[in-house]
């Protein structure tokens, strides 16, 4: 079983893809692409820590 930290980090780095994703729709490009790396490595760490 996953320890509560590993859980709760991962919730966390969801939770900021998935804003950080509605934020690119809705949002003016020039405002959030600042979000666009640290999305963007959240993302390969979520996919690193599902493998």
């Amino acid at each position: 079983m996953a320890q509560p930290f590993e859980i709760i980090s991962v919730l966390v780095a969801l939770e900021f893809v998935g804003m950080a994703a509605v934020l690119l729709l809705l949002g003016p490009l020039e405002a959030v692409v600042s979000v666009v790396p640290l999305m963007v490595v959240l993302l390969v760490a979520l996919l690193v820590y599902w493998r």
